[in-house]
């Protein structure tokens, strides 16, 4: 708990220096949440390149907007993940406007996308099950998902971008993991029959 306020206060202290224009803490701050956006961004479009030119589309928007950034009601984590996910809206509608996918598919995260995100995944089995398994839930669960698991959000913070209170984000939470798990014992289950039945 100590830590996480340690975490809040520098936060803060660097976006008050960055709202000046101090570019060392805007420096900071892209190292602070650089991962976490890209993570998040991936998870939303699955594209390695795609995620990548979002990220720096969402700190080039940071670097112009900071100046303009209250402490009004929301952290500043859960402003840049807003900025993040209208990011990631345009871009399923820019695509579908090519007609080349619909707003509501996503890509495929192959191997190679696996192995090239690799260094940003603390545990590269957990986000490619969730990723793998969210099929089942909810525009609103995935999304509740990518942003406490892979974005790594607090329920407050996770409450604040997406404009809800932390009770309903609770509850949207539970729902989801109750999914997800039933979906893993499920594939589970299936891979165990699969493998007896080729043996």
């Amino acid at each position: 708990m100590k830590e996480q306020l340690k975490n809040t206060e520098l936060i803060e202290v660097l976006v008050n220096k960055a709202r000046t224009g101090d570019k060392d803490a805007l420096t900071k701050l892209y190292g602070v949440f650089r991962e976490k956006i890209y993570r998040y961004v991936f998870f939303k479009c699955g594209n390695h390149a795609d995620a990548e030119d979002i990220t720096n589309e969402v700190f080039l928007r940071m670097i112009q907007s900071v100046a303009n950034f209250q402490w009004k009601g929301i952290g500043f984590s859960s402003w840049l993940f807003r900025i993040a996910s209208n990011l990631v809206i345009d871009y399923y509608r820019n695509k579908s406007r090519r007609n080349t996918e619909s707003i509501k598919e996503r890509d495929y995260i192959g191997e190679t996308n696996w192995e090239q995100i690799s260094e940003f995944l603390d545990n590269r089995d957990l986000f490619q099950a969730i990723y793998k398994n969210t099929d089942d839930l909810t525009e609103l669960q995935k999304e509740v998902v990518n942003l406490r698991f892979i974005g790594d959000l607090s329920l407050k913070e996770t409450a604040e971008a997406m404009s809800k209170n932390v009770n309903s984000v609770k509850a949207i939470q539970h729902v989801a993991i109750k999914k997800l798990k039933e979906k893993v014992k499920e594939n589970q289950k299936r891979n165990i029959l699969k493998k007896l039945t080729q043996d």
